[in-house]
């Protein structure tokens, strides 16, 4: 039963779920998951949304306007050579 539980404590990885409204993060749970665990431990946090957005239609069209209005759409002449500006900033 020994080696049974050494190999269920070594191989096993810990797991656990935590459900809650992202205002409840805060610094006190973070020290307290990281409590769990030794030092040098690898430890693997995923964020997850449980629920999905509802976005309204009339307020995403809202959003789409304010940036459009705000980084309107510019003519490019056709004789300019975009690659050669591209150099020329990322020198």
């Amino acid at each position: 039963m020994r080696n049974f539980v050494e190999n269920f404590k070594s191989n096993t990885p810990m797991q656990t779920t935590y459900h809650m409204k992202a205002g409840e993060i805060n610094v006190s749970l973070l020290e307290s998951i990281k409590k769990m665990f030794r030092e040098n431990d690898p430890v693997a946090l995923t964020v997850q949304l449980e629920k999905p957005i509802d976005f309204d239609q009339y307020e995403l069209f809202l959003k789409s306007e304010a940036l459009q209005k705000k980084f309107p759409p510019i003519h490019v002449n056709n004789d300019t050579d975009l690659s050669g500006l591209a150099n020329e900033v990322n020198l």
